[in-house]
């Protein structure tokens, strides 16, 4: 093994760690480190060396102390497992939109599946409708509402038969004029 030096500006209370080999998954802090090497003769003991003896920097972190618990919310829970029954893709702004409308619901006397049943017909007209909105903005494209269709359709229609009427009009006008000829 190579000696290491650690740079002067190294501070004592520096948590570097280094991974002891591609086999051993095992880390090391830093000061451990070099106060092994300098002890075994691997390299000069550093002047920093007495100062992190004199005042020893606060404890690693360590991975067996017990974690921070995760916080759930009644929500959750519904959102999850609508996305769990729904197939395909389903957004999570639209899974907590209906978690939350269903436990409103519940929170009225509705049993739990009684009030899946009610909103479930109303949430295949959102997820559609966000579907569409985000897949004309992907490509793009203005996106209509589908309560809107039908005045977008005649709009359509409108505008054909004005273009059709236009083009049977300069094709007359053009007979017009090869007859003047």
């Amino acid at each position: 093994h190579s000696a290491i030096a650690l740079p002067a500006e190294t501070k004592a209370n520096s948590y570097r760690c280094i991974t002891m080999g591609r086999a051993r998954k095992r880390t090391m802090d830093m000061i451990r480190l070099v106060k092994g090497l300098s002890r075994n003769g691997g390299m000069r003991k550093p002047s920093w060396v007495a100062q992190v003896d004199r005042y020893p920097p606060p404890p690693m972190p360590r991975a067996d102390r017990e974690k921070i618990p995760v916080i759930t919310f009644p929500q959750d829970r519904l959102a999850e497992l609508y996305m769990k029954k729904r197939e395909g893709m389903i957004d999570n702004q639209t899974a907590y939109e209906f978690a939350d409308e269903q436990l409103t619901l519940i929170e009225h006397g509705v049993p739990e599946e009684d009030a899946y049943n009610l909103l479930i017909e109303k949430y295949d007209d959102v997820e559609s409708h966000r579907f569409l909105e985000k897949f004309s903005k992907m490509r793009g494209l203005e996106f209509a509402d589908p309560k809107d269709y039908d005045d977008i359709e005649k709009g359509w229609v409108e505008a054909e038969s004005r273009a059709i009427k236009e083009a049977m009009r300069l094709e007359h006008e053009e007979e017009e004029a090869l007859r003047n000829m």
